[in-house]
């Protein structure tokens, strides 16, 4: 049983590299770029600007650093448009984002073309261009939805996920250090003006199945009604009544014909809407201070090992890791085990991931006496004792140790308690009530990540803690509405797929412990016939 990884790929353009490898490091990011020091500097105040007015418009402190690297976004920042389209494996996806407790990484290009654009207000209203997805957009929408989940997690939907992060999006910094909200994304353009509007009713209708064209139409109708229901003080009371009705389990159309009224007359206050003049509003943060992100060239070793470094955070399979193992012990010097601390993590994890469990512990080990402040020491030594005790419970034991060690290390990096918890899930055993402890106590720094959200609702259900584990899944839930049926909505073969959360959300509110509860660990344990 391997934790799962979930990945998100998103759309947008860039272009050539530059030549050297900075690291930029704020309260909330971990910035990793190709480019020159200043560029890198101001890329990353910007972006930690960007946190400093969510937190702002959220009513949160503003300042505070996270207690730990891995606690903070780490981002990869590089090369052009087929760069980011390789590292993705896509030709067309320029970059990505994986919220993953404790590793959470994006991708985004270093550099992008510059084109004349279509805008969505323009002087003689004239629509003959076509915008440009920027990258720093793209950036700050995907961190719009890691901020909601991790802070703000509930049962929103999806146009409206996508919709609210759009709106955010598009924050723009004055250079006195106010920033305005509410400007339009240039980039949506012809899909606000050239496109039929996504009628609101079936946009409202979770049950309401997504041709190709209505979910691009997320982006742009989502925007256009986010925009209006918040900038209107009516409508902005009903929107957050309509928010709390959904997250009490009220059907979205239901609760929107309740609330906003007739949604025919929704549409064409659209429309109207669509053809004036945006509104927006500047804020001022008070006692506002530039970041001033700290700075430092990459070693030799981490910039020979960069491309294998961020590929293992992407995350590859068996073959794939196998092979960048042996490209790190080759661009380490050779033999069979680095002596670089930094190359010893990297070692550790490619051969984690390649399921060479030997090599990994060994490495692991070898980390652990080479550099005691490394927590990829312990942890690998703990992940590979985990999955030996499925077959010898006699490791379960050193994977408590391992994930003891790791603690010790760093008692914020939520992957210490999480990794202590799965080594008694992996051994098949009870699990102690300090491990479930553990478990809970990774909530607020592991909230974005899916996978997380998975195990902890599946130790809630065990202790028949329905209620709870409903909250824990209904953010991540909710979010697949609209995408259409399963591969088989009748009966579910469970050779072809697992239980999605739907239907385990389904039995939970059947009050049906056991039955969700099986379906979780069914879909826990699932892997294709093929694996």
């Amino acid at each position: 049983m391997r934790l799962l990884l979930t990945a998100f790929a998103f759309l947008f353009v860039s272009s050539p590299a530059a030549a050297e490898w900075w690291r930029a490091e704020t309260n909330n990011f971990v910035i990793i770029s190709e480019d020159d020091e200043d560029e890198v500097r101001r890329f990353a105040a910007e972006l930690e600007r960007f946190d400093m007015a969510l937190r702002y418009l959220q009513n949160m402190p503003i300042g505070e650093e996270q207690p730990t690297d891995a606690t903070k976004l780490t981002v990869y920042r590089f090369g052009d448009v087929g760069d980011i389209g390789r590292m993705a494996g896509s030709s067309g996806v320029a970059g990505f984002y994986i919220p993953r407790a404790g590793d959470s990484v994006a991708f985004s290009p270093a550099r992008e073309e510059r084109r004349r654009s279509m805008t969505v207000v323009d002087v003689d209203r004239s629509r003959n261009r076509v915008a440009r997805l920027d990258a720093v957009s793209v950036l700050q929408h995907e961190y719009v939805h890691y901020f909601m989940m991790q802070h703000f997690p509930a049962a929103y939907p999806a146009w409206y996920v996508e919709g609210y992060a759009e709106l955010l999006a598009t924050i723009r910094f004055n250079e006195d250090g106010t920033f305005h909200v509410g400007d339009p994304p240039q980039y949506r353009a012809a899909q606000i003006f050239q496109l039929r509007q996504f009628p609101i009713e079936d946009m409202l209708d979770q049950e309401h199945e997504l041709s190709g064209y209505e979910g691009y139409q997320f982006y742009g109708t989502g925007w256009l009604l986010a925009h209006y229901l918040n900038f209107d003080p009516t409508r902005l009371a009903q929107l957050n009544e309509y928010l709390v009705a959904i997250g009490q389990g009220e059907d979205s159309l239901t609760a929107a014909r309740r609330i906003f009224g007739d949604l025919d007359q929704i549409d064409r206050e659209l429309r109207e809407y669509r053809d004036g003049a945006f509104p927006g509003y500047d804020v001022t943060t008070p006692g506002y201070v530039e970041p001033q992100p700290q700075m430092r060239r990459l070693t030799e070793i981490e910039e020979d090992l960069i491309r294998e470094e961020m590929e293992l955070r992407r995350g590859v399979g068996k073959d794939d890791a196998a092979k960048i193992a042996r490209d790190i012990i080759r661009k380490a010097g050779g033999g069979s085990m680095p002596s670089q601390s930094h190359a010893l993590g990297l070692l550790a994890r490619a051969y984690y991931a390649a399921e060479d469990y030997d090599n990994a512990l060994a490495v692991g080990e070898r980390l652990m006496e080479v550099d005691d402040t490394n927590i990829l020491g312990p942890l690998v030594a703990s992940w590979v004792a985990a999955e030996r005790s499925d077959d010898d419970p006699a490791w379960q034991e050193r994977a408590v140790q391992y994930a003891a060690d790791a603690l010790m290390i760093d008692e914020h990096d939520p992957r210490t308690r999480i990794a202590y918890y799965y080594s008694f899930l992996a051994a098949d055993m009870e699990v102690p009530e300090n491990a479930v402890i553990a478990l809970e106590q990774a909530f607020d720094t592991a909230g974005s990540d899916p996978t997380y959200r998975v195990f902890l609702a599946r130790q809630l259900l065990f202790e028949d803690r329905l209620g709870d584990a409903k909250a824990v899944l209904q953010p991540i839930a909710f979010r697949g509405h609209n995408q259409g049926p399963s591969d088989n909505d009748e009966e579910r073969d469970p050779t072809k797929r697992p239980p999605n959360l739907d239907e385990i959300m389904a039995e939970i509110n059947e009050g049906d412990r056991d039955a969700a509860l099986a379906m979780m660990d069914e879909l826990i344990d699932w892997e294709p016939e093929d694996a």
